[in-house]
């Protein structure tokens, strides 16, 4: 390297450090945040052959430098606050959705409870152990229409009593998309 070019570059970077860092600042309003972004500047300068690659006014390639570099680090900025914003109300959601699923839960054993008999049989059947209602009418030797009949039964009266609890279940799958 060059003493003339390391010259060049010192008295370029002294003449320009402190109007560069104003208008970072501008942008940024943190000195520090400015301050890296200039010396990232000047460094990404520093390392390209920069006296034979910039044909315009070196002032306006700067303060176009500056600019940019100062928009990426305001847009990293938002991203980062975004995510954590987003990051907050999850982990102040998820609490209560556990709540919500214990209740939830809870209720659906005392609503299956207050079924008939056939109804829950045929209810659990066919939602827990994830039977066919074919499968389910040769196992309780029952006609596929009996078994449902007992489903229409028994998902009617779910549905019932678990209203409360729909908006929540709507609330958490808009939530979580």
């Amino acid at each position: 390297m060059s003493e003339n070019k390391e010259k060049n570059f010192e008295q370029l970077f002294r003449a320009h450090y402190k109007e560069l860092h104003r208008y970072a600042y501008r942008y940024l309003g943190d000195g520090d945040v400015a301050e890296e972004v200039v010396q990232q500047v000047f460094l990404r300068l520093w390392e390209r052959d920069w006296e034979e690659q910039i044909h315009t006014s070196l002032k306006a390639y700067l303060y176009r430098a500056i600019y940019n570099e100062s928009m990426n680090v305001l847009k990293k900025e938002q991203r980062k606050l975004k995510y954590q914003s987003h990051e907050q109300h999850r982990q102040d959601f998820v609490p209560a959705v556990d709540e919500s699923t214990r209740d939830l839960n809870e209720k659906l054993q005392v609503a299956l409870a207050e079924l008939p008999e056939k109804s829950r049989t045929v209810f659990e059947l066919s939602r827990f152990q994830e039977m066919k209602y074919k499968d389910i009418a040769v196992t309780l030797d029952l006609s596929i229409k009996t078994v449902e009949g007992h489903m229409s039964k028994a998902l009617k009266h779910l549905r019932i009593e678990l209203m409360d609890y729909l908006t929540l279940i709507i609330c958490f799958l808009i939530y979580t998309l």
